[in-house]
Parts: C-alpha cells; sequence; structure tokens
C-alpha cells in the first residue's frame, strides 16, 4: 500500500533510479489516490508512455503549481518533449522559463544548452547570443565560449552553421531493438527518468515485428551525435546507432 504522504520520496526515487515499488503498484494507487495530492501529477508524468499525455500531466501540474516542489521538474520535462520532437520555439520558451525562474544552476547545464540550440536551429542566432551571454552574468560560474556571443562574428561560419541547421535530412538516435514491446516499454521508462523523450515504432526485420527505440528528430547529424554522447554518458548505453532519413 503506497499512502499519499510517500508520494514525495517515490518521486524522488523514481526519478534517482533507487525506486523500490513497481510500475504496476504505484499505477494503482495512482488510480486510488490521483485526487488528493497535486503532486500525483507529476508521478503521473513520469510513468506515462504516452509523450502527449505525460505531458498533460506536467502542464497539469505547473499551471497549478508554480511555485510547486516539482515546478522546475515539470518545466524540464515539458521543454524536453518540445525539444525531441524538434518544436524548437515551443521548447525554447519553456526553456527560458526553466532557466530564468531558477535559484540555482543545480542540474541546469543540459537544459542551458538545450534552451541555446532551441534558439540557434528555429534561426533565432541573434537571440540564442543576447540570451548566452545574459546566462553567462546570471551564472559567472559557467564555462560559454564568449567568441559566440562577441559582436566579432565569422558570417561565413555564420553561413555554414545555417545551411546545416536548414538541412532537408533528419536523424533520430536508436537505443536498441527489441523482441518484446514490454522490453521497449521499460527501456523508455529508463531514458525518460533520465530526461530522454523517446518513442517506440514498430519494424520489420526478416518477417520479424520488432520494436525500435528511438530518440528525436534533429535537423543536422550534430545535435544527434550530441544527445548520442549525452544518452551514453548518463546511462552508459553503447549500442546507440545515429539513423538519416531523406
Amino acid at each position: 500500500m503506497i499512502y499519499p504522504s510517500q508520494i514525495d520520496k517515490i518521486i524522488d526515487d523514481f526519478i534517482s533510479g533507487s525506486n523500490k515499488y513497481s510500475f504496476s503498484e504505484m499505477e494503482a494507487q495512482i488510480k486510488e489516490h490521483s485526487s488528493e495530492n497535486h503532486n500525483m501529477l507529476i508521478l503521473k508524468g513520469l510513468l506515462e508512455i504516452d509523450g502527449e499525455k505525460s505531458l498533460s500531466f506536467f502542464k497539469d501540474y505547473f499551471e497549478n503549481n508554480k511555485n510547486g516542489t516539482y515546478s522546475n521538474l515539470a518545466l524540464s520535462r515539458i521543454a524536453d518533449y518540445y525539444y525531441t520532437e524538434g518544436l524548437y520555439t515551443q521548447s525554447s520558451q519553456w526553456y527560458k522559463k526553466l532557466l530564468f525562474n531558477s535559484k540555482s544552476i543545480d542540474n541546469l547545464i543540459p537544459s542551458i544548452n538545450y534552451f541555446i540550440n532551441s534558439l540557434a536551429v528555429s534561426g533565432k542566432l541573434d537571440s540564442a547570443k543576447y540570451y548566452t551571454k545574459l546566462l553567462k552574468n546570471k551564472y559567472p560560474n559557467l564555462n560559454f565560449n564568449s567568441d559566440f556571443y562577441s559582436k566579432k562574428n565569422n558570417s561565413e561560419d555564420s553561413n555554414k552553421r545555417s545551411k546545416q541547421n536548414y538541412s532537408k535530412e533528419s536523424y533520430y538516435v536508436q537505443v536498441g531493438l527489441y523482441e518484446r514491446y514490454s522490453d521497449a516499454t521499460y527501456n523508455r521508462s529508463i531514458l525518460l527518468s533520465s530526461g530522454f523523450l523517446s518513442r517506440i515504432d514498430e519494424v520489420l526485420d526478416d518477417n520479424r515485428k520488432l520494436y525500435a527505440l528511438r530518440v528525436g528528430y534533429y535537423s543536422d547529424i550534430q545535435k544527434a551525435e550530441n544527445i548520442k554522447r549525452r544518452i551514453r554518458s548518463r546511462l552508459g548505453l553503447t549500442n546507440l546507432e545515429i539513423v538519416g532519413l531523406k
């Protein structure tokens, strides 16, 4: 039996990977106590496999608990969802809320990178430079490359970056292929607990139906490489593959 008073600890344990309850136990208690604790929305969002449904839970929490215990977590998951879906304008708006509402830089480094990336990829390079400088002033201990936001910019390099960002080719990171859907969903939950939103696609291999766990679509291969490195460094996964679609 999980009691409402235990929800905060369950959420914290889930995020840290030390949770002792099974998914079925947590889902059963969510149904029983969903209206008794606003933080249940966070737990629902963490457990939900469907990305859009998960997004709705985090949005509901933030709209009603802007200063709540898990408001930053909700903001980061909302922004991460839009970033993973390639909706960079929306992701930049949510990352901005997260970064400028936070008093501490703890655990914000990936979000800062995603925020600047979102602005640059959506064609708002001047805004990316502006906020890079602003964040440098807000968090002086961060190591930003001042050449990025200085007035002396190499226009040739900027043009090269622009051509890369607007390539018609898209890329995603394939985490694994699984024979059982349950294995794919289990590994998807591991990715989610570390901040990586992913999807499960059905594929055929020699007439066998397999389940492919994939992260992203990204407009150029370097962004896919960056995500691949982050997944590998955070989770120790090595059999990661970047796939390009034309």
